[in-house]
């Protein structure tokens, strides 16, 4: 068994050191730490005077004890994927995914084994700006938890919070930007500071005898649903059932029987009748051509989205555009090859779809 690499960091050191907006990569952070961090994004981002926000998405390619030392600092913690070992003192909790962590400890270690993949993010903000600037009514919290938020000193107590499907897709939203800087570093932290306010009125919404982990299917419900915005937000090009389960923190199975479950279909049937229905709505708007809706909703050509459109709808795509002449050859679709009336688009997969 490889030796794990020792390294450190003092995330106010790192809030300070960094101005408004800008990032540090992970290894610059860590020292020389490349050849740990198989990187999609491992990085640190200072989003206002107060906020630190670390994105984590990447495989450890070595075992590595991260020492973390974060005086007066509260950080957020929600991992959507992947897992890992922390020690606070000697104890030692398994950090695991869909779950809100909220702490102020003022150190602890981090134990990633080799091959380790991580999917999350860490929101570091300094403790009296949380409570004060976001208005915290630290009264209504169980009072175990009220130091987290009341110590300079910090405390070993750890507040377990549910994912919300909100939060989960404000963090997807953050794992999946594909804005360049500085568009990039704006979103992030636009979607940080969202994050903040969720976490802060659900803390504000917590009765105050205790705060217990979620059950496990409350879990699975809540991923199920931010599956289900990303398909509804990403109809143009809808991830693949592979890279939907890695965003929202399933496997394949549990993605595909929880749409069952929660919709009476498949994650391929929702995601088609999402891309459908948006075709429908701007056919009818009148504004666009059927080619131009076509390739909004990801078909790559004219005829393989009217045999889509058809088999879903029982009609011609011409046919839901207002005050059409639909006698025109040029823009009636019916043609040898679309499937017969009646025919269902959970019977007759799309052809041209993106998905799988």
């Amino acid at each position: 068994m490889s030796e794990y690499r020792k390294l450190d960091i003092d995330f106010r050191d790192v809030l300070t050191g960094l101005r408004l907006g800008e990032r540090l990569r992970g290894a610059e952070a860590l020292g020389a730490s490349d050849d740990i961090f198989r990187v999609k994004e491992h990085n640190y981002r200072r989003v206002d005077d107060y906020t630190l926000l670390h994105v984590l998405n990447f495989e450890a390619g070595q075992p590595y004890s991260l020492k973390i030392a974060r005086q007066d600092l509260v950080c957020i913690q929600a991992i959507v994927s992947g897992n890992y070992h922390r020690w606070i003192g000697q104890r030692m909790d398994l950090v695991s995914p869909h779950l809100l962590e909220i702490s102020n400890v003022p150190q602890s270690v981090v134990d990633v084994g080799a091959g380790g993949r991580l999917r999350g993010l860490l929101i570091i903000c300094d403790r009296r700006h949380l409570v004060e600037h976001y208005r915290l009514n630290v009264d209504r919290l169980p009072a175990a938890y009220r130091p987290i938020f009341l110590s300079r000193t910090g405390t070993p107590e750890v507040l377990h919070m549910p994912l919300s499907s909100t939060g989960l897709h404000l963090v997807d939203q953050i794992l999946t930007c594909k804005y360049q800087e500085p568009l990039r570093g704006i979103f992030v932290g636009a979607k940080t500071i969202e994050i903040l306010c969720d976490v802060v009125a659900q803390l504000g919404a917590m009765p105050g005898q205790g705060a217990p982990r979620p059950a496990g299917p409350r879990q699975k419900a809540r991923a199920i649903e931010a599956a289900a915005e990303i398909y509804r937000r990403e109809f143009g090009s809808p991830p693949t059932i592979e890279q939907l389960a890695q965003r929202v923190g399933l496997n394949r199975n549990e993605l595909t029987s929880g749409f069952r479950d929660a919709f009476g279909v498949t994650p391929h049937a929702y995601a088609l009748v999402q891309r459908m229905e948006r075709a429908q709505q701007m056919l009818r708007e009148g504004r666009l051509s059927i080619s131009e809706v076509a390739r909004r909703i990801g078909y790559e050509g004219y005829s393989s989205f009217a045999r889509a459109y058809h088999a879903h709808y029982g009609r011609a795509p011409s046919l839901d555009i207002p005050a059409l002449d639909v006698a025109s050859p040029a823009l009636d679709v019916a043609s040898p090859g679309i499937p017969p009336l009646g025919v269902r688009a959970f019977d007759t997969p799309a052809l041209g779809s993106r998905d799988e």
